[in-house]
């Protein structure tokens, strides 16, 4: 009953989180978030509508939803770039693209994994460990984020504050819990039942605070650290790669 009851509360609060961006036109301002969001509504009245009507279909159907959220997930890791680094699109550009070769990567791993693990004793316990290392390598990008922004002191708004606090604490969360899966397979079920759904009940509420409204980075500078870092960082680079063309075309004229 308690599941239930977590689980109607949730798609309520998705529903006026979507309905308040439909409202406010905040769904053009940050696509990627609200195309997850819209994701995960969609996903979860489905899976309700199949519980009642189709129960021996609902756990595959699960699976494959929770697959394609996490995949829709890396889309609020670039929001949250888009929008913090935009001042700096050298930067912004390099995240992105290091996150996506990431995404990638572990993409393939996903796909080789059970081939390559095909003795294993459960399928279950497979795709466990697998969605582990999907959120873990999106916990690390955002911690990475998070510590750009505290060490430069960047205003990130509220908007994009709210994002990273509320996807950081269900990151967190269902990491810590798909680690405690991998040592003891029997108490897994039963722990992420209860902890996952109400850390993602806390991440609705810290969005549906922060994004009622729009409200972006301040107009003001960074603090002249990073634009200092990142210009060093840029001249030096393009003074390298000067170095190397010249010398390429020295070593061409002999």
């Amino acid at each position: 009953m308690t599941t239930l009851l977590i689980w109607w509360v949730a798609i309520a609060l998705e529903t006026v989180l979507l309905g308040r961006a439909l409202y406010s036109r905040l769904v053009g301002k940050y696509p990627f978030f609200f195309l997850y969001l819209s994701s995960v509504v969609i996903c979860d009245i489905s899976l309700f509508c199949v519980s009642k009507l189709e129960p021996s279909a609902y756990p595959d159907l699960s699976r494959q939803t929770e697959v394609l959220n996490i995949v829709l997930g890396y889309g609020i890791l670039l929001e949250i770039f888009t929008h913090v680094l935009a001042r700096y699109p050298g930067a912004e550009r390099f995240a992105r693209v290091a996150g996506l070769v990431v995404f990638v990567l572990v993409l393939c791993l996903a796909l080789a994994y059970p081939l390559v693990s095909a003795g294993a004793p459960q399928s279950h316990f497979r795709y466990s460990v697998v969605e582990r290392d999907f959120l873990a390598v999106q916990a690390i990008f955002l911690f990475v984020v998070f510590g750009v922004i505290s060490y430069y002191r960047i205003d990130a708004g509220r908007n994009i504050t709210g994002m990273i606090i509320g996807y950081g604490v269900w990151l967190g969360t269902s990491v810590a819990v798909l680690a405690l899966g991998s040592y003891s397979v029997a108490s897994f079920g039963q722990i992420r039942i209860l902890v996952q759904p109400l850390s993602y009940l806390f991440s609705l509420l810290t969005w549906l605070s922060a994004l009622w409204s729009y409200a972006p980075s301040s107009a003001s500078p960074a603090r002249l650290g990073l634009r200092a870092d990142y210009e060093s960082l840029a001249a030096s680079t393009a003074e390298t790669i000067g170095k190397m063309r010249a010398e390429l075309a020295r070593t061409a004229r002999l």
